[in-house]
Order: structure tokens, then sequence, then C-alpha cells
């Protein structure tokens, strides 16, 4: 009797990083949207550009992250990951928790403090750094978005008490699609 089995596939990435810096050389991942995550202070947040993920997409994305920071941070500390999803296609038209579509600085909403306007993003998870300073570039999955609205826009927060590194050559935020393959099996 034949059955079905459905595999996962993986699309091809969407990866956000400076498009003066970045380099794919130790990931093979090419940029293909714009956040510059050049000497983040720690307490401080950078959202990337708003991007299409097109009307037919993955139902889910693997978050992948790559940091590296300038001064070794106390281990076990975070680095924090959350989405902005819009239904329009202009970078500032319909976005959550004030996020402007485009590679800037993030604050919050004019009204709202940092820590309160990010409620308003979904949350996705953490990067949990290790003691390791410049040179050595702290990569890992740190979570899945399922479900995503068409356009979607990263944020990162920095929270290890220590400023990113001072150029962005390795760093990045890739969405890999993760596709159902249905197969048929003898």
């Amino acid at each position: 009797m034949a059955t079905n089995l459905i595999k996962t596939t993986e699309g091809t990435p969407i990866v956000w990083a400076d498009t003066t810096d970045y380099s794919n050389t130790l990931t093979g991942l090419s940029r293909t949207a714009q956040i510059d995550l050049t000497s983040i202070a720690t307490t401080a947040a950078r959202q990337g550009a708003k991007v299409d993920l097109g009307a037919t997409r993955a139902q889910r994305y693997i978050v992948y992250v790559g940091i590296e920071m300038d001064v070794a941070p106390a281990s076990n500390t975070l680095v924090e990951f959350r989405f902005g999803e819009s239904p329009h296609a202009t970078a500032g038209n319909a976005n959550p928790g004030g996020m402007s579509g485009a590679d800037a600085a993030y604050t919050g909403t004019a009204g709202d403090a940092l820590e309160d306007s990010i409620h308003a993003l979904r949350f996705i998870g953490s990067l949990v750094m290790t003691a390791d300073a410049a040179t050595v570039v702290q990569y890992g999955v740190v979570g899945i978005l399922e479900d995503p609205m068409r356009y979607v826009m990263p944020l990162v927060i920095n929270r290890t008490a220590q400023a990113f590194e001072g150029n962005a050559t390795e760093m990045l935020v890739a969405l890999i699609p993760l596709n159902d393959d249905i197969q048929a099996s003898a």
C-alpha cells in the first residue's frame, strides 16, 4: 500500500545584513535585505528593512543569526530577536510597535519606551552568548517564525551589557523557509 510522506526542504534564505560590511564567507548565506548591527550598545535595539515574503510563502521559517561582540560579555547573557509583521508593502505603513520598516535604531513608539513597545512584536527567541569577544562570531538558531504575515521586519535587542563589534562583517539575521514536500512512497 502506498503512503504519502511529508518531508521538509529548505527554501531560499532571506538574509538581513549590512550592505557595506557583510561577507558571506563563513555562512554561505547571501545578503538580501538591510540591517546594520555595527556597535549596537547594551540595551539598544536595531530594526531591519521590511521584506516581502510573497503572496505564497512557507508556513515556517528557521531564524538563524550571527552576532559578534566587541568586548566579551558575561556568559549566558542574551541577544533578543523579535519580528514585526505587516499587511502593507510600504515601509512605514501598518507596522506594529512603531517600527519604521527601514534599517534604523529602534526606541519604540513616541508614547512608549522600548520595553513597552516590543510587546507588539512577535518574540522569536534569544541567542545565549558565551564570554567571547571580537573574532568569535556566535551563531545559532533562535527559534521558528510560524504563519507570518506577508511583510516582516526583524528587531535585534542587545541585552549583554557589552556593545556589538565595530563592524558588521559576519553579523546577520536570516529567515530560512521550511517547505513541506509531500512524497508518495511505495
